[in-house]
């Protein structure tokens, strides 16, 4: 019955991804205020609030609208190939109740901007399969990486999957990686030659650049008794997911390299939230999307459907209790 609801495209996902965005995040981005540390390149909260004037109710709308604007983006590269060709909003249901677990009032805004952007650098990334135009696409996928980087330094472990990407993808030469560089560096440059525009100053830019770099393995986040267990469990369905995805016969070259690069992040973004204190915003948000993306995939191949209901109904039933605990108790 869960999993037949998602069968179907209407206003139904929709308001229901609104519901899941307000019932799991409401706390999150309204009672918590945003605190910087380090200071990013492009500190998208501050901006934020000078548009908002720090009204916490218009900011609590424009953080569900970026919620609302990943979520929809992960759809996009979902589509790309029709590589999900079902149950894409399951996937999304999924990913925001796994995260909305991990993440924090901190960054929140400076995440979701930097993970809006790396999500079309992956877009660009499935672009390049059969594709007359690699270099293009894969200079964009970077150029997009880079702005990422900027909103959320984490990011830069984003290479390395860009990276591994195109190595799956067998497009890894030495133009490709030249454009890769081009790519990340080009929004450096861009920024680097607006500051000397506008401020006559770059030593801010670059001090923010150091900063980000020097704290990137001591910025720490602490879990609670909750999330490991909670976190164990997915990775456990995950990796069982992955289990049933291999042994699956694939309909489209594209299907098999997608489930590779998910393999591939999931596993890195676990080891990066458990271990790399600096790391977690990117890591938590990537073991979100991976972890959705195959359990979903899980729920497509598995011939008892009511296994794969109980399994999405316990993570989104665990994270609303979770998030809503001071409310419930």
């Amino acid at each position: 019955m869960i999993l037949d609801f998602f069968q179907h495209r209407d206003i139904k996902r929709f308001v229901f991804i609104l519901f899941c965005i307000t019932i799991l995040f409401w706390q999150k981005i309204i009672v918590f205020h945003e605190i910087i540390s380090p200071q990013p390149i492009i500190p998208a909260d501050k901006i934020l609030n000078s548009f908002t004037g720090s009204n916490i109710y218009l900011l609590a709308f424009a953080k569900v609208l970026l919620l609302l604007i990943c979520s929809y983006a992960f759809i996009i590269i979902l589509s790309v190939h029709n590589v999900l060709p079902n149950r894409k909003y399951l996937a999304v249901v999924l990913f925001l109740s796994v995260v909305s677990v991990f993440i924090d009032g901190q960054n929140i805004v400076n995440n979701l901007f930097a993970l809006f952007f790396h999500l079309f650098a992956f877009y660009n990334l499935f672009s390049t399969y059969r594709s007359d135009n690699v270099k293009s696409h894969v200079f964009i996928a970077a150029f997009l990486t880079g702005i990422s980087i900027m909103f959320s330094f984490p990011f830069v472990v984003a290479i390395i999957n860009l990276l591994t990407a195109l190595l799956i993808f067998g497009i890894i030469t030495r133009r490709t990686i030249i454009s890769v560089i081009l790519g990340l560096i080009t929004p450096f440059v861009f920024l680097l030659y607006f500051f000397r525009l506008a401020y006559h100053d770059v030593s801010s830019m670059l001090h923010a650049i150091k900063n980000n770099f020097d704290n990137l393995f001591f910025i720490t986040f602490d879990f609670d008794d909750f999330t490991p267990f909670f976190m164990g469990f997915v990775f456990l369905v995950t990796c069982f997911s992955i289990l049933k995805i291999s042994n699956s016969k694939h309909t489209k070259s594209v299907q098999k390299m997608t489930d590779q690069i998910f393999y591939f992040t999931v596993i890195t973004s676990a080891f990066i939230t458990i271990f790399v204190s600096g790391l977690k915003p990117y890591g938590i948000m990537f073991f979100g999307i991976s972890a959705a993306y195959l359990i979903t995939r899980f729920s497509q191949l598995v011939r008892r459907e009511r296994i794969a209901e109980i399994i999405v109904f316990m993570i989104l039933i665990a994270a609303i209790v979770y998030n809503n605990y001071t409310l419930l108790f």
